[in-house]
């Protein structure tokens, strides 16, 4: 079996890029925390072997984690041959025969919503970049396979698949499936498996043997399909031709024909053309006839219609007339109505129920003011968000708005305060807005001389902001004043640039005190100390107005504050529709009281107004049913009308057609004749390679008799090319020399018959003698096994005892058979398997055993396998014992250990792969540290 030489992995889990990691080792050991990515490191080796990975994780779960749409595993493996044969390399296979290493590829790919891997080989020592473009991918099973060849076995994959905390699960295996397993790994199971698939392949052949007489006529049959075949090619040869004597001949003498008929039928034509120009008058006589009718139609239709549009727009005015008559007849029923239903709803203690009702109104206003200041502050608030987002202005008090839109009227140049200043220090953003609050609306002249035309404006308007004409460019200084954080992107006033380089920063006010008396400070909560004493010049950050970062801060604190604000507004507008409500309710109880009044006092008024309304509902049913026959007798006239225009304009048409064609027809004539003897003169030209022969009358009749036309010649052509284009033709002619060669061939087959039954009465017995003889070798195998599962218990301080196994060449008996295995520790009672007698620890050590066990034999030897975690349940004497065991051992041993073991666990290591966690602030995982044992040199004797 191969060993592992080096690993690359791309995208794989958190792991951006790990370029040749290091594995040419005996014993190599992965060090790392807990979740640092030691089981992720050997679920990248089982996926690139085709296994599954650890603790029901799939390779989909590690390659999602990349956030890439593709990752990749290369692995660097051996190809030596063992001993001085290259046939015996162990990628031989697969065609690798000159190279001492192998590359294998494991490509994952996302393909559309799920995750698909693909494997490829290739010899040497090759890059991932140089086999993008491939083409020959493998399939996991066809992978496999390979992989099978090449010495990892289904049972050696069934080890290697053994997940972190399972290293226990060999202890478990029954007897039967253990002396399986040892026969897998040592080769033997697939002898097992040869001798039955012989004795089958045997029953089979005696089964074929019998059935042989009948496959001897089955031979005879397909000698008659032999010579079917033949026919079949003669079949296909006779088309063939048929359809080249068609296509070179036949159908040229036709088009030929049909050429000159078509000449001739053009002449003919052309004379009869002269006739239908004397029957063109009678046709437009005809027709102008035809469209007067037509015509008086349409006028008939038209009339009809409008006389019928009339009656209706008559009887609408009629049912409007009425409808309002109805209309304050109809309001007096509702009002009555009501007022009965306010009647029979009204309560007896109306004094009650009208101080609750002023009690509600009250504070359902209150309530409205509330939610309406609140609205207001949401739709400004949200306004400004969508101003500092880019989307609209930012919102400006009105008279700033009047200011500036004065000065853009006059045609002067200008820019607020708010509009130049950059705080280059967010620390001091809350310190500056304070400083510079009451300036924002300040308005800067561009130019000086629009000062006296600005100062007008600004009387005019009533600003009540410094309006200033002399700005300077203000410096770039570098010390502790509050100018130093300031940038200014235009000119600024003087008086500002001094009162900010007068201001020194400080971090609390404690430092502010020890500056002398006399200064000027402030903190970067915008305390302000100054001549006249101190105070705060704190600014929420909802109100900053300077510079990006201050917008930016604006904009996150009004978003933040939104949700709060509109969940306040929802809970006022849940309280006012409650309230609502019951007012509602309030009201209608005290109007129920005056409704009884009411009601009475106004009776003879809503007796009159039923009485009333009795004809008019009549008067409007009758006008209602006769608008809806005349609205079915308009829609009627409307279609008459339309398809007696529909005609006229046809008619017309056709008139205009026939006019002009008939003005068309003399020219058209003329330009035909021309074009005829164009035709007859290109004709000449054109057939003038024809054979001569080909041309003749009396050979041209007959093909016509023959074959009609053209046409049906492409037809038989077309017949003859989808005939031929058939899969079930004979095209090879060798098809004779088949048949005469079959047909000798079942001569001989009597006397084969007889010979193959004598020959597997003999592999009968042979094999049975074989296999008898073989047990010898199932023996040697579980004296081997034993051998070595006890040599590892004296290493590792057990007594280990497997019982005799009995073996007899016998179908049954070898079905049976089972491999019991005891242990002693520390000297006490024999224990089993898996009888529940061990503790954690020695059920780990019991399965160390069985594992490495199947390692050790001479034909099972090399390899690699993988051991999450061997030392977890292990003292350090054991510890011990096993690394040495390790060391004496030719497997490649890829083992994983935390980081809180003893150290004498990399004891037996050559080479220790440290993994570190991902950290929070970075999107990869940081590599694999590699610790190589330095190899003391052998001091020479």
């Amino acid at each position: 079996m191969f060993h592992i030489k080096s690993l690359e992995l791309v995208h794989w889990d958190y792991w951006q890029r790990i370029k040749n990691i290091p594995l040419d080792a005996k014993i190599i050991t992965i060090a790392g925390q807990n979740g640092s990515g030691k089981t992720t490191l050997l679920d990248a080796l089982r996926t690139l072997f085709g296994l599954d990975c650890s603790m029901g994780r799939t390779y989909k779960h590690y390659a999602r984690h990349s956030g890439q749409q593709t990752a990749w595993i290369r692995s660097v493996v051996d190809n030596k041959a063992v001993g001085r044969q290259l046939s015996n390399r162990p990628f031989r296979s697969s065609g690798f025969f000159s190279d001492d290493e192998v590359t294998l590829f494991c490509k994952i790919e996302k393909n559309g919503g799920d995750w698909k891997r693909q494997y490829l080989m290739r010899p040497g020592n090759i890059q991932i970049e140089e086999v993008n473009d491939a083409t020959d991918w493998l399939g996991v099973e066809n992978y496999r396979k390979r992989l099978h060849n090449a010495g990892l076995s289904p049972a050696m994959a069934k080890v290697l698949a053994l997940e972190q905390g399972e290293t226990d699960k060999l202890c478990e295996y029954a007897p039967r499936q253990l002396l399986d397993l040892v026969f897998q790994v040592f080769g033997d199971k697939e002898v097992l498996d040869a001798y039955d698939e012989a004795k089958r392949h045997q029953r089979d052949t005696e089964t074929e043997l019998k059935r042989f007489e009948s496959e001897l006529e089955a031979s005879r049959t397909n000698l008659e399909g032999l010579r079917l075949r033949v026919v079949n090619y003669h079949q296909w040869e006779d088309l063939h031709k048929e359809r080249r004597n068609l296509l070179e001949e036949v159908l040229p003498s036709l088009e030929y024909h049909e050429a000159r008929e078509k000449a001739a039928a053009g002449s003919r034509a052309l004379r009869d053309a002269r006739k239908p120009m004397a029957q063109a008058d009678t046709q437009l006589i005809e027709k102008r006839n035809a469209l007067a009718a037509q015509a008086k139609a349409l006028s008939d239709a038209q009339q009809q219609e409008t006389l019928l549009e009339q009656e209706a727009t008559v009887l609408g005015s009629r049912l409007t007339q009425v409808n309002a008559r109805l209309k304050p007849l109809d309001s007096l029923l509702e009002q009555k109505e009501r007022l009965q239903k306010l009647a029979a709803d009204s309560g007896a203690d109306i004094a009650e129920v009208a101080a609750q009702l002023d009690q509600k109104e009250a504070e359902l206003a209150r309530q409205r003011q509330l939610r309406d200041a609140l609205a207001s502050r949401i739709l400004t608030e949200k306004s400004t968000i969508s101003a500092l987002q880019g989307k609209s202005a930012m919102p400006e008090p009105d008279a700033v708005r009047g200011m500036r839109r004065a000065l853009r009227d006059d045609g002067i140049p200008h820019a607020m305060l708010s509009d130049i200043v950059e705080v280059t220090d967010p620390k001091w953003q809350g310190a500056v807005e304070g400083v510079l609050g009451g300036y924002a609306s300040v308005v800067l002249l561009e130019r000086a001389k629009d000062a006296a035309a600005a100062y007008r404006l600004a009387e005019k308007e009533r600003y009540r902001h410094f309006i200033v004409p002399e700005c300077i460019k203000a410096p770039a200084v570098k010390d502790d004043s509050l100018l130093s954080v300031v940038r200014f992107s235009a000119a600024a006033p003087p008086w500002l640039i001094d009162q900010l380089a007068r201001i020194e920063r400080v971090d609390s006010v404690e430092k502010g005190f020890k500056l002398h008396k006399d200064a000027e400070w402030i903190t970067p909560d915008a305390y302000h100390r100054e001549r006249r004493g101190g105070r705060s010049l704190f600014v929420e950050v909802s109100r900053y107005r300077f510079g990006t970062a201050g917008r930016t801060q604006r904009m996150e604190a009004l978003q933040k504050s939104l949700p709060a604000l509109e969940a306040q507004e929802d809970a006022f507008t849940l309280a006012i529709s409650r309230l609502a409500y019951e007012v509602g309710a309030l009201k209608a109880r005290i109007a129920g009281v005056d409704a009884a009044k009411e009601l009475a006092a106004r009776q003879a008024e809503f007796d009159e107004a039923l009485r009333g309304t009795v004809p008019l509902k009549a008067e409007r049913l009758e006008v209602g049913a006769r608008l809806g026959e005349l609205q079915a007798l308009t829609k009627a006239a409307t279609v008459a009308r339309t398809r007696a225009d529909t005609t006229w304009q046809n008619a017309r048409m056709s008139l205009s057609e026939a006019e002009a064609g008939l003005r068309l027809g003399h020219k058209r004539q003329i330009e035909q004749r021309a074009d005829h003897a164009r035709a007859l003169l290109e004709l000449r030209r054109a057939w003038r390679h024809l054979p001569q022969g080909w041309r003749r009358p009396a050979r041209r009749a007959s093909l016509v008799a023959e074959h009609q036309n053209a046409h049906q010649v492409d037809l038989r052509v077309a017949s003859l090319e989808h005939s031929l284009a058939r899969d079930d033709w004979e095209l090879d002619a060798t098809v004779i020399d088949q048949h005469h060669r079959l047909n000798e061939q079942l001569q001989g087959r009597q006397t084969e018959t007889d010979e193959r039954r004598y020959q597997n009465n003999r592999a009968i017995e042979a094999t049975a003698n074989a296999r008898g003889a073989y047990i010898e070798r199932l023996r040697y195998t579980i004296k081997t096994y034993s051998k070595n599962i006890k040599e590892l218990g004296e290493l590792a301080g057990i007594e280990v005892h497997a019982d005799p196994v009995k073996l007899e060449n016998e179908d049954v008996q070898l079905s049976q058979a089972g491999l019991h295995v005891r242990f002693k520790f520390d000297g006490k009672d024999q224990i089993g398997m898996n009888d529940g007698e061990a503790s954690g620890g020695q059920q780990v050590m019991k399965s160390l055993v069985l594992l490495i066990g199947l390692l050790k034999s001479e034909d099972g030897s090399g390899g690699f396998v993988f051991i999450d975690e061997p030392f977890a349940h292990l003292d350090i004497r054991n510890i011990q014992l096993v690394g040495e065991f390790l060391k004496n051992t030719e497997a490649q041993y890829l083992m994983t250990t935390p980081l809180t073991h003893n150290t004498d666990v990399y004891d037996p290591s050559e080479l220790t792969l440290i993994t570190s966690k991902k950290k929070k602030d970075m999107p990869w995982a940081q590599p694999i540290f590699v610790l190589q044992r330095r190899v003391t040199p052998a001091v020479a004797v």
